[in-house]
């Protein structure tokens, strides 16, 4: 029960600073960032929790799914045609170079072997979601900015995937099996691409049409048979949650723009989680 009370008094605080930070360049997740440093094994001890225990692994699971979920929603095909040729050379070359920058300094100055090193490099070059919607959401940031952010935010995590997971397993010293690992980001794009189409096209019929204020639900309802789908035949989740954003932002906007205050609002806690 601590946990449980640990989360509602930070959730409960987070709410009511929210206003103090729309006014700042501070997120509500980063009061959550601070609150689980503080209360954690590292902090006062109030919350014990092992790292490595089944609970936060599962928790890091949805959470991250979630993430690359609500951020597919951000990068519709018309928004990607609107500025692929900035989002592509930040995607392209920024953030390659960036993943460079982190894993040159990482094994020359801290000792890391390469593997683990390129490792470091490929996760923290995306750039976070999070707090670059801070900057999104100001007027007084140049459109052109904003949407290059947006875009790319959207788009970093799932790009980089595949490499995290390849060093990783070339890190822990297991085989990559590079086959196994080609074959499951297939499965997850695959997924991720024909069930949110399947059901965004049936949504059009006049049979399956969903009440206004209950749409918010089904890209949820969405999100949760495609992740049961994807651990079910080994695809990629992460892959798949984020191609499932895209393709139903792209065949059923309004849906996806019902969704999206709604998914900020329930996943933004898990989004800092994921960080």
């Amino acid at each position: 029960m601590a946990l449980v009370l640990a989360f509602g008094l930070v959730l409960l605080l987070s709410v009511s600073l929210s206003g103090l930070a729309a006014r700042t360049v501070l997120s509500t997740a980063l009061m959550f960032l601070v609150a689980g440093a503080l209360l954690g094994s590292g902090g006062f001890g109030v919350v014990n929790i092992p790292s490595d225990g089944g609970f936060v692994t599962a928790l890091a699971d949805v959470a991250l799914f979630t993430v690359l979920f609500t951020d597919g929603q951000r990068a519709s095909l018309p928004a990607l045609r609107d500025g692929w040729r900035v989002s592509g050379r930040a995607l392209g070359l920024g953030m390659p170079l960036t993943m460079i920058g982190i894993a040159v300094p990482a094994h020359f100055l801290a000792g890391l072997d390469w593997p683990t090193a390129l490792l470091v490099g490929a996760i923290l070059s995306p750039t976070d979601p999070v707090f670059a919607s801070a900057i999104v959401g100001r007027d007084d940031v140049p459109v052109r900015l904003r949407r290059l952010l947006n875009v790319e935010s959207g788009l970093n995590d799932g790009l980089a995937l595949p490499f995290v997971l390849i060093f990783l397993a070339t890190a822990s010293g297991n085989e990559s099996h590079l086959g196994v690992v080609a074959l499951e980001l297939v499965g997850g794009l695959a997924v991720g691409v024909v069930i949110p189409a399947a059901i965004a096209l049936a949504w059009r019929t006049r049979l399956l049409t969903a009440e206004p204020r209950l749409q918010a639900l089904g890209p949820l309802a969405i999100a949760v048979v495609l992740y049961a789908t994807c651990h079910l035949t080994h695809a990629n989740p992460y892959l798949a949650a984020f191609a499932a954003g895209s393709t139903l932002a792209t065949l059923d906007p309004q849906v996806a723009q019902r969704f999206e205050h709604f998914g900020d609002l329930v996943f933004r806690p898990q989004r800092a989680r994921t960080r």
